[in-house]
């Protein structure tokens, strides 16, 4: 996500029809690709003066995309003439502040001594498991997403999640493999459960189905759902060499629950 930011000084006493203006003119750049949000707020000091704010998904979504168009043309016609002067249109990256802010509520670290112990119980429980033990890892980036997902997974309700390919590209991690194993943890880096990878298929963003958001879980369990939910956390917290696109690849996985932490020994 990138962001447009301006400072525009519209000409005195022409405040008044300049912003019935842009009314209108918020429902041509709210229908571009790539368009993500925007807000307009008067100076306080200089009440001739705006900050635009719009949010894109990409900087060409802007640059070529919308400023290339008819609509722009549309765009400048009801705007500009109400200008001094037409200033530079600058553009912002990634929040540094709310990313750090983000981390530094993430879940913590496997407890190795745990793990070892559930380990144990998981090979003596369930016949035919490996001596090495999987990987272990905790649902979503905080320690709410962690608590709050794991909880549906043991519940039976969460069957299925999703990664963004350029995120395990970017981490130099392989793409799990149908039968590769994983142990959940929650907020406090406790194993709790063993899940095993049943399907794994890439597909872009804006092509997941109905079926694998219902499996995530999470929410109404309804696409659009799931697009907001997962757009915005891809936003937030991927680490990722491209910024997140709507066509952008994703790995839906889908998994079993094997054994859980607090289920009863045989």
């Amino acid at each position: 996500m990138i962001t447009e930011s301006v400072v525009l000084t519209v000409k005195p006493g022409h405040e008044a029809p300049y912003e019935r203006a842009f009314r209108a003119a918020s429902f041509i750049i709210a229908r571009q690709r790539g368009y993500l949000g925007h807000s307009l707020k008067r100076g306080m000091e200089d009440p001739s003066t705006y900050l635009l704010t719009v949010e894109w998904e990409t900087l060409e979504d802007h640059e070529e995309g919308f400023r290339g168009s008819a609509d722009y043309q549309e765009w400048r016609a009801l705007l500009h003439p109400f200008y001094d002067a037409l200033p530079s249109v600058p553009h912002y990256g990634e929040d540094l502040a709310a990313s750090a802010a983000a981390w530094a509520d993430a879940p913590d670290p496997a407890d190795e001594d745990a793990l070892a112990r559930f380990w144990e119980r998981c090979r003596a429980e369930v016949p035919g498991l490996p001596e090495a033990r999987p990987e272990a890892w905790a649902f979503g980036a905080t320690r709410a997403h962690a608590d709050v997902l794991l909880e549906l997974v043991l519940a039976g309700v969460k069957t299925g999640t999703a990664g963004a390919l350029w995120e395990y590209e970017a981490d130099g991690d392989p793409v799990p493999e149908v039968g590769e194993l994983s142990i959940i943890l929650d907020a406090d880096g406790a194993p709790q459960a063993l899940i095993e990878t049943t399907d794994v298929s890439i597909v872009p963003f804006d092509r997941v189905d109905a079926d694998h958001a219902a499996s995530e879980g999470e929410g109404d369990r309804t696409l659009e759902h799931w697009r907001e939910v997962h757009g915005r956390f891809w936003r937030t917290y991927a680490r990722m060499a491209h910024p997140f696109a709507a066509d952008m690849p994703v790995v839906c996985e889908r998994f079993r629950l094997v054994l859980a932490a607090g289920a009863p020994r045989p």
